[in-house]
């Protein structure tokens, strides 16, 4: 049974009562009674009615067509006429209100019905795809891509915003214009056949979708952008072409991307990167020089620097400068050993000289002769065994253990430390002579939050190798990922860059690395409401959408993206 409820807008009060008791036995609600204009109009309001039954003529001479045009224009609810006068010209005047239906006196019940019926399923059959025709709209407004669907005659019919953005032009101007003279194409290399234009014509004569194909589009507004395109048919239950659905996805920012690492990657291979270390910045560049300058002679030299600023890389670079570089280079990394198995394993031991000593053992002293040896966190070397390292340094000569006899070595000796060495010596965990014999040379490393210039080449270099190990598709990183990682301190300098690259190419599942992609210690800090970093921006730049990209970071086809997800008004950029 019905239930909805129908206002009922009558001079007479004889039919008053006679609709309502019909109205009740048919099981429709009744919104309420009014005679007049103002009293409809009143009760319309206060009511939201389901449904109004409007007699054409009312008391004090109101005019039911125009009273029923003042209700439509507040409340959107059918209206279906009652009136004693259906002549054309009145139902003429009643067809600018789009009525529900007619009712003409004197009625029956079952006209009633059948009226009242057909008007509600038509209103709500009217609704719903209202409702679809709004709720694909939201759909094709909240994606960044651009969409334009036109006819079969290849005339414009909808455009969404990201594609009035990336066009250049309003729906209003290119509405029924032939989209090719809307939307100007050409390939993106001129050896890539088929022509643009082709997509569309083969979309629209052979109802054939086409591949993505990268093209240039030329915009109204005189930009110039690169864009991925694709055609669908759109097509009848018959087979016909209906028309087509021409999508336009944005990727200049992807070749600024691309354009920005190959752009790095070229400067490395000219001048930003000595023996595998990579910057361009004065300190690294003193630290060049530092190495050709110590590896010309055959001293000892300390390499300094926190945990993963590359002081290994130092080390090897100094080997390879120097006259032994066709000689060994062997590390050695001292944390975590104990005294007797680091002497062991430098000097060597001889069977029986303890335990597990089965069988003689050359030390990695002599394992180095000719060439360097490089003893990492020097300053973790065990008391006992910093006397012994001072004798060998002294006599340039190594006694195994279980031997008394001395064996005469040719080895350049590096070293290296994150800890403060004097420090060391005052508090008695490190020997001042051994200190002072360790520092001939030295050579400072400075940690990435110092050189932050470098971030951006090293980023470019670890993401060459990670791309090439993963065998995924990386092209580049985004302007906002390019942002956080110049911001971030790095406390774990190159070593920690080098990881967050790697776990970022991991994750990845496009061809650009993205905020999403990095490591959740670059991102934590990242609470604010991008909606309410958009409106900041646009608002500390007057609403100038060039500065407020550069306030957020970000390219301009990336803020008009944001713009449009988060419903933005183009037209109204303050907050």
């Amino acid at each position: 049974m019905p239930s909805e409820r129908v206002l009922i807008v009558e001079d007479e009060s004889v039919v008053q009562l006679h609709l309502k008791r019909v109205l009740g036995r048919l099981g429709y609600g009744v919104a309420g009674v009014a005679s007049s204009r103002r009293a409809a109009v009143e009760i319309a309001a206060a009511e939201r009615p389901d449904l109004v039954l409007m007699d054409i003529r009312l008391e004090d001479g109101d005019d039911g067509v125009e009273t029923a045009g003042e209700i439509r224009s507040q409340h959107e609810v059918p209206v279906v006429f009652l009136t004693a006068y259906a002549d054309q010209a009145t139902l003429d005047r009643v067809q600018a209100i789009e009525p529900a239906g007619y009712i003409v006196k004197p009625f029956t019940d079952e006209d009633l019905q059948a009226t009242l019926s057909t008007a509600l399923n038509k209103h709500k059959a009217v609704r719903r795809i209202q409702a679809h025709g709004e709720w694909l709209t939201t759909i094709l407004e909240s994606i960044g891509d651009g969409v334009i669907v036109t006819d079969a005659e290849a005339r414009v019919t909808f455009m969404n915003s990201a594609a009035e953005r990336l066009t250049g032009r309003s729906l209003g101007l290119a509405e029924e214009r032939d989209v090719r003279r809307v939307c100007t194409l050409t390939q993106a290399e001129e050896e890539a056949p088929p022509p643009v234009d082709s997509l569309i014509e083969d979309a629209l004569d052979e109802g054939r979708r086409s591949s993505v194909r990268e093209a240039r589009l030329d915009a109204a507004d005189g930009q110039e952008r690169t864009v991925d395109l694709s055609a669908t048919p759109l097509l009848q239950s018959d087979g016909s072409r209906d028309g087509l659905v021409l999508i336009l996805r944005d990727v200049s920012e992807r070749q600024e991307a691309v354009e920005r690492v190959a752009d790095l990657q070229r400067i490395l291979s000219e001048d930003a990167q000595f023996h595998g270390m990579v910057g361009r910045s004065r300190s690294m560049e003193r630290v060049y020089q530092q190495v050709r300058e110590v590896a010309a002679v055959d001293w000892t030299v300390l390499i300094e620097g926190e945990t993963g600023t590359g002081k290994e890389l130092v080390a090897r670079a100094i080997h390879a400068e120097s006259p032994r570089a066709s000689g060994p280079f062997v590390p050695v990394n001292t944390a975590g050993l104990t005294g007797s198995l680091l002497a062991s394993q430098l000097f060597g031991h001889r069977k029986g000289a303890f335990t597990d000593a089965t069988a003689d053992q050359t030390g990695l002293f002599e394992a180095a002769d000719g060439g360097t040896l490089f003893l990492d966190e020097i300053g973790d070397v065990p008391p006992e065994v910093q006397s012994s390292l001072l004798r060998v340094l002294e006599d340039r000569a190594v006694t195994p253990l279980g031997s008394t006899e001395p064996r005469q070595i040719d080895v350049r000796f590096l070293a290296a430390t994150h800890c403060d060495l004097p420090h060391e010596v005052e508090a008695k965990r490190f020997r001042a002579d051994l200190l002072y014999r360790l520092r001939v040379a030295r050579i400072d490393l400075p940690p990435l939050r110092q050189r932050t210039e470098d971030i951006e080449p090293l980023a470019a270099w670890f993401l060459d190798r990670a791309r090439a190990a993963s065998g995924k598709p990386i092209h580049g990183i985004s302007d906002e990922a390019w942002r956080l990682l110049r911001d971030y301190d790095w406390p774990g300098n190159v070593r920690e860059i080098r990881s967050a690259i790697e776990y970022a190419v991991i994750r990845c599942r496009g061809n650009i690395i993205e905020i999403i992609d990095l490591p959740p210690e670059l991102t934590a800090d990242l609470d604010v409401d991008p909606r309410a970093a958009i409106l900041q921006a646009l608002a500390e730049s007057d609403g100038n959408r060039t500065l407020a990209a550069q306030l957020l970071g970000v390219s301009r086809a990336t803020l008009y993206r944001r713009l449009a997800e988060h419903g933005i008004d183009l037209e109204e950029p303050s907050i």
